[in-house]
């Protein structure tokens, strides 16, 4: 088992690489594609500012979404009063996706293709990009797991993290989403703070700053990554003390944190400023935060997205942390405080859904610290009763199988898997199915079943949806229809 960990590595690299060309983005069209919906909005600055150069009134937006199709409407700018735009997603997953743009718009400028920003180069080395960036934050992840934990504990960690959870569709599959970004941002916040923690230097400073900043301005919520650096090895009230007066003495480490985080948040202050001239814009509109009434209970548990009806392994971080805290104290705080506070900030959100995805998306950055408390359960496993390690192999092996089913029904051409739309019903009508029929689909729009016998069955209208038409488009479609006809008859 000495090379335990790195050969567990590998099989997840070669686990996402097969779904990556299960379903490869890259050469997918319209909605489809890499660059499409919410990643078009991230990555719009990068084609607005290098190729365009415009950043006020986006009128490349309309022509390329005739001709690409990414998106059902022009909603990646907010329209501002004087008529101008800005975007609608801050700036900092371009940042990331930065180096991969350069060199396909590089090669397209090379070999006479189209620099529009959109043409397959792009898709292409996108999704080349966000890939590389889950290698290195998987490939970091072991370094740090294996500072705490053994060799076995590590491996299976991995192992489970890719092909047990939703991490492995936002690694392989739609890994140009922000989620995969920040995961491994993550990873490094991770990795600097126990640097920092172990020999201060004003070059790590100035390096966590980058990164929390960076992080902020990927997703801002993303800000209490701060805590990392802040909390990590504090187990107490007397080592918080003493955290604090580091910090206070080590004035000059600290300004440089300070100063790393707001120098590469300027970056996003001075989009605004150009654009609204604010430096400060909420660009989200009337999509909002119920701080006081946070929506924990569909979030966690709900049919339509719940977290751990998706992702069920995501379980075992509750006896987790038990462990953690028993065997791995100096980083139990740190870990469960910035786990807990970001349940409460992720599922304030009014949409806690997060649109359309394979189950909460929106907690796939955190498994990076949530390796931490499954790491030290199963390290806890490992020395216990036969009963305790069949009873989790059982189970991972479940939620392996379960979660490989639901990147199949999320991508598969019968639609399985409506993120929009699911309820109790319709959750257990598809359970393990990779195939449905429109028998199926029904129980979308109900969650009662008959379960009777049919009798005295007629037809009493027919009708066919068209190419991407959703049952609220032909009820919508139909009623335009009716509404023309009787005109039609009035005016005759």
């Amino acid at each position: 088992m000495k090379n335990f960990s790195f050969v567990a590595l590998f099989t997840s690299y070669i686990l996402i690489v097969c779904f990556v060309f299960y379903y490869p983005k890259f050469n997918k069209q319209d909605a489809e594609a890499t660059i499409s919906y919410d990643v078009a909005g991230y990555y719009f600055y990068l084609p607005a500012i290098f190729i365009y150069h415009d950043i006020h009134h986006l009128k490349f937006q309309e022509e390329l979404l005739k001709r690409y199709k990414f998106s059902p409407s022009e909603y990646q700018g907010v329209m501002l009063p004087d008529s101008t735009f800005t975007m609608k997603y801050p700036i900092g997953a371009s940042i990331f996706y930065s180096p991969f743009f350069f060199i396909a718009n590089d090669y397209c400028s090379l070999k006479g293709s189209d620099a529009d920003g959109f043409s397959h180069p792009y898709q292409v080395m996108l999704s080349i990009g966000c890939l590389f960036y889950a290698f290195l934050g998987l490939w970091f992840l072991r370094k740090i797991l294996l500072l705490y934990f053994s060799e076995t504990a590590t491996g299976i960690t991995l192992l489970l993290l890719v092909a047990a959870t939703n991490y492995l569709n936002y690694s392989a599959i739609d890994n140009a989403m922000t989620h995969n970004l920040l995961f491994t941002l993550y990873v490094f916040i991770i990795w600097f703070s126990i640097k920092f923690h172990k020999d201060p230097t004003h070059k790590i400073a100035l390096l966590l700053g980058l990164f929390c900043g960076l992080a902020t301005i990927t997703r801002p919520t993303e800000i209490i990554c701060v805590f990392i650096p802040l909390l990590w090895n504090v187990t107490g009230y007397s080592s918080l003390i003493s955290r604090i007066k580091f910090f206070l003495h080590q004035y000059k480490m600290t300004l440089l944190f300070i100063f790393g985080a707001f120098l590469i948040g300027s970056i996003q202050l001075i989009y605004w400023k150009i654009t609204t001239g604010n430096f400060l814009f909420y660009s989200y509109e009337e999509q909002s935060f119920s701080w006081l009434h946070p929506h924990l209970k569909d979030g966690l548990f709900s049919y339509k997205k719940g977290w751990f009806i998706y992702t069920p392994f995501l379980i075992l971080i509750i006896p987790g942390f038990i462990y953690l805290y028993k065997k791995q104290r100096p980083i139990f705080l740190p870990v469960f405080l910035f786990t807990v506070i970001n349940i409460y900030i992720v599922f304030s959100w009014d949409i806690w859904w997060y649109g359309g995805s394979l189950g909460q998306r929106s907690m796939v950055q955190s498994y990076a610290l949530l390796s931490f408390p499954i790491a030290a359960l199963i390290q806890q496993i490992l020395v216990s009763k036969k009963i305790f390690k069949l009873t989790f192999i059982l189970f991972s092996v479940f939620c392996i199988w379960y979660n490989i089913i639901l990147t199949f029904q999320a991508h598969n051409k019968y639609g399985v898997l409506d993120s929009e739309s699911m309820n109790r019903t319709y959750f257990w009508t598809v359970f393990g199915k990779l195939k449905i029929d429109m028998e199926d689909k029904k129980y979308i729009d109900t969650n009662e079943k008959h379960r009777g016998t049919k009798t005295n069955v007629q037809a009493v209208s027919y009708t066919h949806l068209r190419a991407h038409e959703t049952v609220l488009d032909l009820v919508c479609r139909l009623l335009l229809e009716k509404k023309k006809n009787n005109q039609h008859k009035k005016n005759k």
